[in-house]
């Protein structure tokens, strides 16, 4: 177990990575993203639940609710993978590295 920020556990990590989840900071998901993806094999999955948020992502008021929306739109226009949005939930949206 570490305990430490994100972005600081991540650096610290070696890959190649299988499957990365992310569920953390709101505001920091577009920054886990980029910071992971060099880590992930091809083929791997990196999946980001609440992706959704409640049906927040439609109406965004909060900043948190903002980055979400962005991260959705960061992973939609990236070509280096493919993605599926899970509808369950408050959503997830799995990215799998081309």
């Amino acid at each position: 177990m570490r305990i430490a920020p994100a972005l600081d556990t991540i650096r610290g990590l070696s890959g190649p990575l299988d499957l990365v989840f992310i569920d953390a900071d709101k505001k920091s998901y577009s920054a886990y993203f980029d910071a992971v993806f060099p880590l992930l094999r091809q083929g791997g999955l990196i999946v980001a639940d609440n992706t959704l948020w409640a049906g927040k992502v439609l109406d965004p008021q909060t900043d948190g609710t903002r980055a979400i929306v962005a991260y959705n739109a960061k992973v939609a226009a990236d070509p280096r993978v493919a993605r599926v949005l899970l509808t369950v939930r408050d959503g997830m949206l799995l990215s799998q590295k081309l």
